[in-house]
């Protein structure tokens, strides 16, 4: 039984193929930020996958965000963060693992 338990959280930090949509809503023209331009804005988006992060359950992609808050300039980036981790810990065990994408612009 230990092997398997050791198994199954091997798996979980292990896999993972995960999928983010960086993408404008229909019809929109967006410029990109670089690293260092400054944003007014600022939201963390965790997104959710089943199976160590083959297929996306939650939202993958920016474009609503984008379009909420009418944004013009946008930089995306996505990590796993110290939050991510432990919660992946917990739920990896059923195969579904979080990660955070950061969405930043300026209107």
């Amino acid at each position: 039984m230990r092997k398997l338990i050791l198994v199954a959280l091997l798996a979980t930090f292990a896999m993972g193929c995960y999928t983010m949509k960086a993408v404008a809503p229909a019809g929109q023209q967006l410029s990109t930020l670089a690293e260092t331009d400054g944003a007014t804005f600022k939201k963390n988006v965790r997104v959710w996958y089943a199976l160590w992060g083959l297929a996306p359950i939650s939202n993958n992609s920016s474009a609503q965000v984008i379009q909420e808050n009418n944004l013009k300039n946008v930089r995306i980036t996505t990590k796993h963060t110290f939050v991510d981790g432990l919660i992946g810990v917990v739920t990896g065990l059923v195969t579904i693992v979080p990660t955070t994408m950061v969405i930043e612009g300026n209107q």
